[in-house]
């Protein structure tokens, strides 16, 4: 690895921040293991291998097939580029890394790395070999970036994953910010509060879909970290079968053409996958957001209670979603007033060049 970390405030342009090797050698480590770039036929061997490490390092949710899939269709993600597997001698994966350059980047250059290993394989020095090459890869990335855009290599990992918490503090990754994990039980009283003046609610329809894109990234513009979000990645997550347009609310407000405009949206996923891991059904709010504009008139409020009691009539048990523990707009307090309590914990880890 190499390249030595600035502050966010450095004049220079990232390319000249950073120094990356112009080609990364597989890892070596593990006799038993052969090293090799990832490519999409691999999908299958990283879902088992996710859903092994997911019962020890995230036992309450799961990655899933066409979550991958989408993740490997991304026109920014190149797997033989930019992911690298090991298999052992039956062609088991034990150990999938990644580092995805960002598609927007606006005010970070965010290089995402994602890793693990098999829990039995974990204490060989796999993981430390693994992120050596991400690292290395997450560099080359920083280096193609030509703006003076803060660059960083970032990590998100459930607090139960100690032992990858520690490995990348080892690493110089500091904990950057907390993601909290709320539950709601929808059988408790739900309040019913009406829309406010002038707005008027209705189900996420796909003929919303940009007017809510442009809605979502001013809501989440003043948010950590937070990147525009693009067309591509936008109908990527409304492919995905989780994805659950009709128990979703659009907030709409009349514009200035006299038309109506979207000024606040609450998106639902639905996986009943999951539903065994948490002891029944469940529906989980994906994102929650109002106009900067449209805000301070009680709009979140009243599109939550709105949602929730969708949810209940859909029969669902609960509501779950996750929220930044230092959020701008005051969301925890918010959710903890409807009702949400806290059930799990998650951390990003960042290393800022």
């Amino acid at each position: 690895m190499s390249g030595t970390p600035h502050h966010d405030l450095d004049p220079r342009a990232l390319r000249d921040r950073v120094t990356a090797p112009s080609a990364i050698d597989l890892p070596t480590v593990g006799e038993d293991l052969v090293w090799r770039p990832v490519t999409a036929a691999d999908i299958d061997l990283i879902l088992d291998l996710e859903r092994a490490v997911g019962e020890v390092d995230h036992p309450r949710s799961l990655v899933l097939r066409d979550e991958l899939e989408e993740e490997f269709a991304d026109e920014t993600f190149v797997p033989e580029h930019d992911a690298v597997i090991a298999l052992d001698r039956d062609g088991r994966a034990v150990a999938y890394g990644s580092a995805t350059a960002p598609s927007s980047p606006e005010t970070i250059f965010w290089v995402e790395l994602d890793g693990t290993v098999a829990p039995d394989r974990r204490g060989e020095g796999i993981g430390s070999a693994l992120l050596a090459w991400q690292e290395a890869r997450g560099l080359q990335h920083l280096a193609s970036c030509e703006s003076t855009l803060p660059g960083w290599l970032a990590v998100g990992a459930d607090e139960r994953a100690t032992r990858a918490i520690r490995l990348l503090e080892a690493h110089g990754y500091e904990r950057a910010r907390w993601w909290l994990e709320l539950e709601r039980d929808l059988a408790a009283p739900l309040p019913e509060l009406p829309s406010p003046s002038g707005v008027r609610f209705v189900p996420y329809d796909k003929e919303w879909a940009e007017p809510a894109r442009s809605a979502w990234n001013d809501a989440f513009r003043d948010h950590w970290g937070t990147q525009p979000m693009t067309a591509a990645e936008w109908a990527a997550g409304d492919r995905l079968q989780a994805s659950r347009p009709d128990l979703a609310v659009l907030a709409l407000a009349p514009d200035e053409s006299g038309g109506e405009r979207v000024v606040g949206f609450v998106l639902v996923d639905v996986t009943p996958e999951e539903w065994p891991l948490r002891g029944g059904s469940f529906g989980y709010i994906s994102s929650v957001g109002v106009r900067r504009e449209a805000r301070g008139q009680g709009l979140a409020r009243a599109m939550l209670a709105h949602v929730l009691r969708t949810l209940r009539a859909e029969g669902l048990g609960r509501a779950v979603l996750d929220v930044d523990a230092e959020s701008p707009t005051g969301a925890l307090g918010l959710y903890q007033s409807l009702g949400f309590t806290v059930n799990d914990r998650s951390v990003s880890l960042v290393k800022r060049f």
